[in-house]
């Protein structure tokens, strides 16, 4: 069997901060883990398809691949808003996945672990929430959106 050094094994331990992207959806500030956001880009046109998947029923065509589209917006019930419209690239598990997102440019900011609470709310699924800047912000477990039992709730 392999042991890390202490000076590696302190290393692998828990990170003391994360860095995250904090963009809007309808107004709502949100942010997410760095890792798990594969871009942001200009937001093209949509297909519709037809889906048993709740708040995913289009796709967007980009670089020769297809994307589903996760509908935030809808499951936040707010509008995007602003012109232009941008993408937000998800690294799903289940595969990459576009995202509909506010005009706002989304920013980079680091947290600190210790800072970020639990969230009370289950409205969507997320790995805490912390206040940044003057706004209390739920991080967004993007890649376990349309996972949780929630999403297999029928309208």
């Amino acid at each position: 069997m392999l042991r890390a050094s202490r000076g590696q094994h302190q290393v692998q331990g828990a990170k003391r901060s994360w860095n995250v992207v904090v963009f809007s959806v309808g107004g709502i500030r949100l942010a997410a883990r760095t890792e798990d956001v594969g871009g942001v880009s200009p937001w093209t046109q949509t297909i519709q398809v037809p889906s048993g998947t709740p708040f995913v029923r289009a796709i967007l065509k980009r670089d020769n691949r297809a994307m589903p589209v996760y509908d935030l917006a809808e499951r936040l019930n707010r509008t995007v808003q602003g012109d232009p419209l941008l993408c937000l690239e998800v690294r799903h598990l289940d595969g990459p996945m576009a995202i509909c997102i506010d005009a706002d440019v989304p920013s980079l900011e680091t947290v600190e672990v210790a800072a970020i609470r639990s969230s009370g709310g289950r409205d969507i699924e997320s790995l805490g929430s912390v206040t940044i800047g003057e706004h209390d912000v739920t991080i967004v477990a993007l890649q376990r959106l349309g996972r949780s039992i929630q999403d297999a709730v029928t309208r």
